[in-house]
């Protein structure tokens, strides 16, 4: 009796499971038709429509288009289709390719942030593998084989130990010393193991101090089918700046380091002596000031035309330092309450102990200068791409008060604000980032591509909030709401529901917010004497 009962029991999980799935995701199809939409195919082309995309399993199998002025024909039915979304007034771009995201610590539930990368349309994200490399790449697994409701991921793994280890791992002499061998054929028996391992993005770096090494790593990585990223650390730049890096072959360069330092000549930045690398609210304050000594001509001079020359992609992600130039802002976003989690604002709150948590005695002069440095740093962004430079996307939340999906819509708005068109700013971020992800079947709106898409209610190519969750505010209706959001993300040709998804994030921040404290209430209390 025992054993029915437990049987029993393991059929009704099994049952509930499976009741969970059907309520977010379906499929893959045989046929999955989506009718009546307008397309941007992801190319920097624009919009055409009203089109219908007939998708079998994974691929885009064909994309029949009509006459914009008389519309789809009335006549044409779908009778083997196994289901048909009827996209009437949205719009349909390839799904969002973003090269640098976490998914943060354990007290942190994957499924919000699979969900809520999901729900803003992204499809693939390259993400830090902030819970160990075998987890990650057991997620990886799953999300191949759609086992979970999650993006397509490219974890990334670093090259050798890096600096920021596991304490209760430390590496014996022998094990450093075989990363950190220049000879030429040791690198490369090492990057194919790694890269046949399961590692794809190879972060380096941890080499910056050693130039030989850096780029004898970067290019037998390549050779080996993987790609490099670096987030150049402040303490090395002096040996490795960002055109130093992207001519020694690295693939992608995140953030704003290395940029106004490749355009000093032989000077070094000039810390003051009480400078500490690791001491974060100096890391990010002098990060910001350095750019108010860098030579503008040359920045955007020789710096920008050796950039473009390397071939390497610009990843910006802007909206995770945005916060550095009004704090106060960043703290008291609107979204904070019902879509960040608690344990977010628990490590975005100043707090030394945290990564990113520096503003404790972050001041109107810091904001400042950070608030001169975009300018600069957007400027160089529009340079680059302007001139033909490879510039791509990538986020870097959740840092920094950049909450998970939602900082993937406020970097497209930014890159519009550097001074890209919006079919640029999609392009960057869909098929450039496919180009630089080594991924050419993603990135695409075209037949025999794979079927990764957002469908979105509303024209995105008009106004980016359209993209949010929670939409953009419209009046076309002659009262104010929210209009928008993406109502439907294709991964592989599985389709999640997205109100399903956003439905499940809020009641998971709701659930982390019981009989928790605020801490960002303290701060706007009346000042104490």
């Amino acid at each position: 009796m025992k054993i029915m009962q437990f049987f029993n029991y393991l059929l009704a999980l099994l049952l509930i499971a499976q009741c969970i799935k059907a309520k977010n995701r379906d499929g893959p199809f045989g046929e999955l038709v989506i009718i009546n939409a307008m397309i941007i195919p992801g190319h920097g082309g624009p919009a055409y429509g009203p089109a219908d995309i007939i998708i079998k399993n994974d691929l885009i199998d064909q994309i029949i288009s009509y006459n914009g002025k008389t519309g789809r024909d009335k006549n044409v039915s779908y009778p083997k289709a196994d289901k048909i979304i009827d996209a009437t007034g949205m719009y349909v771009m390839p799904g969002l390719i973003d090269l640098h995201a976490h998914i943060r610590g354990p007290d942190l539930p994957l499924s919000y942030v699979y969900n809520l990368k999901l729900a803003h349309g992204v499809t693939t994200m390259v993400n830090g593998a902030d819970r160990g490399w075998k987890n990650a790449l057991e997620q990886k697994k799953l999300s191949d084989q759609n086992k979970i409701t999650a993006p397509r991921m490219f974890p990334i793994k670093d090259w050798g130990p890096s600096r920021s280890r596991d304490p209760g791992h430390l590496p014996k002499a022998s094990e450093i010393k075989k990363w950190h061998d220049t000879n030429t054929q040791n690198i490369a028996k090492l990057a194919n193991q790694i890269v046949k391992e399961g590692a794809h993005v190879i972060r380096i770096g941890s080499l910056a101090w050693n130039e030989e090494l850096f780029g004898k790593v970067a290019k037998e990585i390549y050779k080996a089918g993987g790609i490099t990223t670096v987030h150049l650390p402040p303490s090395d730049i002096s040996v490795v700046n960002a055109v130093k890096a992207a001519e020694l072959g690295v693939t992608m360069l995140e953030h704003h380091y290395g940029y106004p330092e490749s355009a000093m000549g032989g000077k070094v930045h000039p810390f003051p002596s009480d400078y500490n690398y690791m001491d974060e609210a100096d890391r990010f304050r002098h990060a910001g000031s350095i750019w108010q000594i860098a030579s503008e001509d040359i920045l955007y001079g020789e710096v920008v035309d050796r950039l473009i020359k390397s071939g390497v992609a610009m990843l910006p992600t802007m909206s995770t330092y945005e916060a550095n130039r009004d704090i106060n802002r960043a703290m008291s976003s609107p979204w904070h309450e019902r879509y960040t989690h608690a344990k977010l604002i628990d490590w975005y709150f100043p707090n030394p102990e945290y990564h990113g948590s520096y503003h404790w005695n972050w001041t109107s002069n810091d904001e400042q200068a950070w608030s001169d440095m975009f300018k600069k740093w957007q400027k160089l962004i529009y340079e680059f791409h302007k001139r033909g430079g490879h510039l791509a996307y990538a986020v870097d939340d959740p840092y920094i008060w950049n909450t998970t999906g939602i900082g993937n819509v406020r970097e497209l708005q930014l890159m519009k604000e550097s001074g890209l068109h919006a079919l640029e700013v999609i392009r960057s971020a869909t098929r450039n980032s496919a180009i630089t992800l080594r991924q050419p079947q993603l990135g695409l709106v075209q037949t025999g591509f794979i079927a990764d898409l957002a469908i979105i209610d509303g024209n995105p190519l008009d106004n980016f909030h359209f993209l949010y969750a929670f939409g953009g505010i419209d009046f076309s209706e002659g009262a104010i709401k929210n209009k928008g959001g993406v109502r439907w993300t294709i991964k592989s040709g599985i389709l999640f529901d997205n109100k399903q998804l956003v439905q499940e994030v809020l009641e998971e921040v709701k659930k982390s917010k019981k009989n928790w404290v605020n801490p960002i209430k303290k701060l706007f209390e009346p000042a104490s004497k």
